[in-house]
């Protein structure tokens, strides 16, 4: 049995859910057009471009070099329009690294989608979408600035882990005394974890330390968090 305090099954199955209701959220808007308004489908379009320009300037040149002119330039709308969408150029970032997360995420998980252990595609999933952020300078550049705020950080990476977290629990591969506090330590450990690696002369190794670590945390005995944690990654693509 698994141990928890005072969660649900249904609220455990809406943890595994997430990532799919955000999913729809992001691509709501290109999936059903048609029930959409002129205006909607306007408005939709121009926040898209503005931040598909953004994401271009933002690879090509340092982020604290780019103003918002350079943007509002590049998307051909005043700054007005800038305004109805984001408050700041930073504010651009956040939906940037969200469909960045979505992307990788359906990558790895055709990768790992013939593995039965929770425990494995925990740690699987968590050392791929780790090097990925180490490797990408716009999800490093948003978590070195602690101005982003941890809700906008755990809608654009802390839902993937949640659910895979949450498959671990229902099939009791996973045992912890309280859910909230062990989701609330993963999320903050993962980022904490992923601030370590940039300076390490080893960010992979960082990784997988950090993920053996995830999974001692979820019951698992030190030795078998250590094999798991250090099991070969195949190329994602």
């Amino acid at each position: 049995m698994v141990t928890i305090i005072d969660y649900s099954q249904s609220k455990l199955q809406l943890v595994i859910a997430m990532p799919k209701l955000l999913n729809a959220r992001t691509s709501a808007a290109s999936d059903e057009p048609d029930s959409l308004s002129r205006v909607e489908r306007k408005r939709r379009d121009t926040r898209d471009r503005i931040i598909r320009q953004a994401e271009s300037l933002m690879r090509s040149r340092p982020i604290d070099e780019i103003t918002i002119q350079d943007i509002t330039d590049a998307a051909d709308i005043g700054h007005g329009t800038f305004y109805l969408h984001f408050k700041s150029k930073y504010e651009v970032l956040i939906p940037i690294v969200e469909q960045q997360a979505v992307r990788w995420d359906a990558i790895i998980q055709r990768r790992v989608s013939d593995v039965d252990d929770p425990a494995i595609v925990l740690a699987s999933s968590a050392r791929y979408m780790a090097r990925i952020i180490v490797a990408d300078p716009l999800w490093r550049w948003v978590l070195q600035h602690s101005g982003v705020p941890v809700d906008d950080m755990r809608q654009a990476i802390g839902r993937f882990g949640a659910r895979n977290f949450g498959r671990g629990l229902l099939s009791g591969r996973f045992k912890v005394p309280e859910l909230t506090i062990a989701s609330s330590y993963m999320l903050g450990g993962f980022v904490n974890g992923l601030l370590a690696s940039f300076d390490s002369a080893d960010p992979n190794r960082t990784i997988d330390q950090m993920v053996e670590m995830f999974l001692r945390v979820v019951g698992l005995e030190s030795q078998e968090a250590e094999r798991i944690a250090n099991l070969p990654l195949l190329e994602l693509e």
